[in-house]
């Protein structure tokens, strides 16, 4: 009755942009589950500052030609909100990715997913105090239902599981970085910057490799690990292309027409896009849990939008 109501009163126009929004946040997670399965692989290879680095350089050339004459035309916009770009480049594009990937260097992947599961309810929160964006009980119960089926995968439908979990530093720094996306998210929304979203994307990404640059060079001259070979040119390709500018932009897009806190749910999807790229890819058997898991997460999902 009353998904019947909503339909009644709500236009048909915005039930098409909604369902825009849902499909294209729902592409940013499976962008992200990509990046998850690869970053992990050669992280150690490579440094995880370089690849942050290289990662949004490349991103940054590929979309330059796109964006530039957005950006000449709205760069009086851009001067009134310098405060507001330094804000949204440091918790995204600076500080996400960097501590995932030194986090990916000291702790496990299923500690990594863990701590994500929480990253609704920490969006929820913020949009909450933030910007007042109040969740009801039927968000409330898909947190929680989508929650189980969440550590449903990760457990791998075993007790036994949780208890051989050791946790350390590089957890905190997982949790560090959701934070930053949680405020990201936020923040995003609350500003609403009136800019093209290629001109947002690109001004976030320079302010973000100025920000990088520092930590990067001091892990040159420590370790330096990267090496361009083809190999790296693929994978940074890959890097720059999804998980960086189009996840970025249908994300962007997907918080501003239904909010941090209705964006914020599609995260729990990253353990079952996860397992399917690694059934395709990789040839991992698709288990039971993974199936009861995922069901329990598209429920809570269903609840939660």
């Amino acid at each position: 009755p009353v998904r019947k109501w909503f339909a009644s009163v709500i236009p048909e126009r915005v039930r098409t942009e909604r369902a825009a929004a849902y499909l294209g946040l729902a592409f940013a997670v499976l962008c992200w589950a990509g990046n998850t399965v690869l970053a992990r692989g050669v992280v150690h290879e490579t440094g995880p500052m370089a690849l942050s680095f290289w990662r949004w350089i490349v991103a940054w050339l590929i979309i330059l030609p796109f964006s530039l004459p957005h950006v000449k035309r709205e760069r009086g916009a851009l001067l009134e909100n310098k405060g507001k770009l330094v804000v949204l480049s440091l918790f995204s594009v600076a500080m996400y990715n960097s501590l995932l990937y030194v986090a990916a260097q000291f702790t496990t992947a299923m500690n990594m997913s863990i701590v994500t599961a929480a990253f609704p309810a920490i969006t929820i929160l913020f949009a909450w105090i933030l910007i007042k964006e109040v969740p009801d009980r039927t968000q409330v119960t898909g947190v929680f239902i989508a929650a189980l089926g969440m550590l449903a995968i990760i457990f791998r439908g075993s007790l036994a599981n949780v208890f051989s979990l050791a946790f350390n530093a590089g957890d905190l720094l997982v949790v560090a970085a959701v934070l930053s996306w949680a405020i990201y998210s936020v923040f995003l929304r609350k500003f609403r910057l009136p800019v093209h979203p290629l001109t947002l994307l690109t001004l976030t990404v320079s302010l973000g490799v100025i920000m990088i640059f520092p930590f990067f060079l001091l892990e040159t001259l420590r370790a330096d690990l990267f090496r361009f070979t083809l190999k790296n040119a693929y994978i940074l390709l890959f890097l720059a292309l999804f998980p960086s500018l189009l996840a970025y932009l249908f994300w962007n897009q997907g918080v501003l027409k239904v909010g941090p806190g209705r964006a914020a749910f599609f995260l729990y999807l990253l353990p079952v896009f996860g397992s399917l790229l690694a059934y395709l890819f990789l040839g991992e058997e698709f288990q039971l849990y993974h199936l009861a898991g995922s069901v329990l997460i598209f429920i809570g999902l269903y609840l939660a939008i």
